[in-house]
């Protein structure tokens, strides 16, 4: 189990988020609703509004050092929407996933929480799925960055999470 303490990254502390963010984005293409290429072009100033929109923003530590990051929103229909989820490669295995989406499951409730991951992103897939998660039916075809799918999923709140 992983010794990180998650934070809520406030407009204050946007900073905080970006770098993660980028390496992100470079980690893992397929993973994100933007190219890289596009989130380094951005000015400070664009950073800094993604914190006017309402959500919940995350990063977790170990001591200074930044491990992962996972945030939420409340999607115009109701649902509770996980977004932009990224664990270091080191830190991968150590629990910083489960800790990062547990602290936004709790944002969440009492509602289930959602998310969307690319058909191409095998690893995601198979890591929510071990943590609870299942197929809720929608598919929303070439949603993905690289016009590949997306599938949607859901876990409630009393998902029973295996293999953590």
């Amino acid at each position: 189990m992983s010794r990180a303490g998650v934070r809520v990254v406030e407009v204050t502390t946007w900073q905080e988020w970006k770098p993660l963010r980028l390496e992100a984005l470079a980690d893992t293409p397929i993973g994100f609703g933007e190219l890289h290429a596009d989130a380094v072009a951005l000015s400070d100033e664009e950073w800094a509004s993604r914190w006017t929109r309402p959500g919940l923003r995350l990063i977790a530590y170990e001591g200074h050092e930044p491990l992962g990051m996972a945030g939420g929103f409340v999607h115009e229909d109701g649902r509770r929407i996980l977004f932009g989820v990224y664990v270091r490669p080191a830190a991968r295995g150590q629990g910083v996933l489960d800790a990062l989406v547990d602290r936004v499951q709790a944002w969440a409730a009492p509602e289930p929480l959602h998310l969307d991951v690319h058909v191409d992103n095998g690893p995601a897939r198979s890591k929510y799925e071990r943590t609870g998660w299942t197929y809720d039916g929608r598919v929303t075809p070439g949603g993905g960055i690289d016009g590949g799918d997306l599938l949607g999923m859901v876990r409630s709140l009393r998902a029973e999470r295996v293999n953590r």
